[in-house]
C-alpha cells in the first residue's frame, strides 16, 4: 500500500456509499497491521489474484513506479476504472499499449496530480482565465524539498524502479499545472542538472517553450535547504500584472500606472471551501471526491492517462535535452 494507499484507503472510506474491501501488500509487517486493525480488509499478495477474486468497482495503484503501466493495462482490459499514482510511468512510450486500449475502452481512470485541486492554483487558473493580468508575457516556475542532502537508499533512488530522481517526484506536478495553464510545450533546453547518485537527478534546471511562443525558467531541486515541505511556485508576468502562487497564497499585482500598482494576497485559509475528511491535506480529499464523481458519472477526470502521457513526453524531453546538451523537441503520445 505504501504511505499513499494507506492516506487514500483512509479518504475513500469516509466517502458515501465508498468501502476499501481488499488490498494487496506484500510486506508481512504491515499485513500483520491490517488483518489487527483492519480486520474486515481481505489481504492478497498479488493483484492479479485479488482483481479475479474480488467483484471491485474500481482500483488504486499506489505501488512504486514501475509497475503502474503494468497493472493499469490489467485493470483496462478487465474494464476495471483505476486511480494511478503520479508519475504515471517511467517513460512515455511505457504507456503506448495503455493509451491505445484506453482510445478504445473509455473507462474512468485518473492519475494523481493533487495540485489541480489545490485552492490557491485553481484561483490562479481562474484568474488567468479570466484575463486578469493581461496577455502572459513570460513564467517562472520551481518546485523545491529538503529531500536530499546526501545519498539515499530505496525504490525512489534506483532508476529501474523510479524512472528519475526530483525531475519525476516533484517537478512533474510543475509540468502538469504548466500544461494545464498554458497549453503544449513545444521545445525544451536543459540548462543545469546534478545527480545525488548516477541517474538520479536532485536539481534540475531549463528552458520551456510553448507552442503559443511563451516561455518559462523552471527549476526544481530536492537539494535545497529549509524546505521542510514541498513548495511549488509558479510567477506569472503579463501585461496588466502579475501573479506570484503557491501552496499557500496568490499575489496578485496589478499595473495601475508605470509607477504605481495594487497588491492584494488571498491565502489558502480565506479560499478554503472544505472537504468531508481532511487527512494529509485537502487536495487529496478533493481529487478523491472527483474521481468517485466521475466514476458514478461516467466522466472522465481532467488529470487521465490520456492527458497525463503529456506530462511524462515532457519530462523525457528534458531527460534527453540534459544528455544531449541541445534542444529538444517534446514529441507527444497520443
Amino acid at each position: 500500500m505504501g504511505v499513499m494507499g494507506m492516506l487514500h484507503a483512509g479518504t475513500l472510506n469516509s466517502l458515501k456509499n465508498v468501502k476499501v474491501v481488499a488490498v494487496t501488500e506484500p510486506e508481512k509487517l504491515v499485513v500483520k497491521f491490517i488483518q489487527t486493525f483492519l480486520p474486515n480488509i481481505k489481504v492478497y499478495e498479488n493483484y492479479v489474484e485479488m482483481l479475479k477474486k474480488e467483484n471491485l468497482d474500481f482500483v488504486y495503484i499506489t505501488t512504486p513506479v514501475k509497475s503502474h503501466v503494468l497493472i493499469a493495462e490489467y485493470c483496462a482490459k478487465n474494464n476495471i476504472p483505476f486511480f494511478v499514482e503520479k508519475p504515471l510511468s517511467k517513460t512515455a512510450t511505457e504507456c503506448e499499449e495503455l493509451c491505445k486500449i484506453l482510445n478504445k475502452n473509455s473507462i474512468t481512470n485518473m492519475v494523481g496530480f493533487n495540485l489541480r485541486y489545490s485552492s490557491t492554483f485553481t484561483k490562479a487558473k481562474e484568474l488567468l482565465d479570466k484575463k486578469a493580468i493581461g496577455d502572459i508575457l513570460n513564467v517562472k516556475a520551481t518546485a523545491y524539498r529538503t529531500l536530499v542532502l546526501k545519498e539515499g537508499t530505496g525504490w525512489r533512488f534506483k532508476k529501474e524502479s523510479s524512472g528519475g530522481g526530483v525531475l519525476i517526484d516533484i517537478g512533474i506536478h510543475v509540468i502538469d499545472l504548466l500544461l494545464l495553464f498554458f497549453g503544449k510545450i513545444k521545445n525544451v533546453s536543459t540548462e543545469k542538472i546534478s545527480f545525488v547518485i548516477p541517474e538520479i537527478d536532485d536539481s534540475v534546471t531549463g528552458l520551456l517553450r510553448f507552442e503559443n511562443g511563451l516561455t518559462c525558467i523552471f527549476e526544481t531541486s530536492w537539494n535545497v535547504k529549509n524546505y521542510r515541505l514541498q513548495e511549488t511556485t509558479l510567477e506569472i508576468n503579463g501585461t496588466l500584472g502579475k501573479i506570484k502562487v503557491n501552496e499557500d497564497y496568490v499575489k496578485i499585482q496589478y499595473f495601475e500606472s508605470d509607477e504605481e500598482s495594487n497588491e492584494e494576497i488571498l491565502y489558502r485559509q480565506s479560499l478554503y471551501k472544505g472537504v468531508h475528511l481532511d487527512i494529509g491535506g485537502s487536495m487529496y480529499a478533493s481529487e478523491d471526491a472527483d474521481f468517485v464523481n466521475c466514476l458514478e458519472n461516467g466522466t472522465q477526470p481532467g488529470s487521465n492517462v490520456i492527458n497525463s502521457i503529456q506530462v511524462q513526453s515532457v519530462i523525457d524531453s528534458i531527460y534527453k535535452s540534459s544528455k544531449s546538451n541541445k534542444q529538444e523537441g517534446v514529441i507527444y503520445i497520443e
